[in-house]
């Protein structure tokens, strides 16, 4: 039986950076399918369209500041939903180690927010991308 992955040895990095305050991440790639129906009620072939990537980033909120700073620091007017990056995630089990590559991701938005009793702030981010590369070792 092979070891599966464990999210110890998940890394995510986004412009170069690793995101050290990661919570969780998820990501997709799904393309437009729809039934073609000819004579009679069942559909004769399926016919695909368009293709499309997005996800979801869990950070812990320091790692959220520390992005913001950063693209501050390179203009005073952008935010984080104004700018395009490629991630880069990796994980490994045993001797395999998987990379997938987000392409040009752009976040949609992000909500702050705290409840009694919460000891961190988790920020989930949507994003949208235009390719994924899914490598296999």
């Amino acid at each position: 039986m092979e070891k599966e992955f464990e999210f110890r040895h998940v890394d995510l990095v986004i412009a170069g950076k690793s995101i050290n305050g990661l919570r969780g991440i998820k990501y997709m790639t799904k393309t437009e399918k729809e039934r073609l129906y000819g004579r009679g009620n069942k559909a004769i072939a399926i016919q695909s369209g368009n293709e499309a990537c997005e996800g979801e980033v869990k950070f812990l909120q320091w790692e959220i500041e520390a992005l913001i700073a950063a693209i501050k620091a390179k203009d005073a007017s952008l935010k984080l939903t104004d700018v395009s990056f490629d991630m880069v995630v990796s994980y490994q089990a045993a001797n395999k180690v998987i990379v997938d590559v987000i392409h040009k991701a752009e976040f949609e938005g992000y909500e702050k927010g705290f409840d009694q009793g919460d000891k961190f702030m988790e920020i989930s981010m949507k994003f949208l991308c235009t390719d994924i590369t899914y490598q296999r070792p």
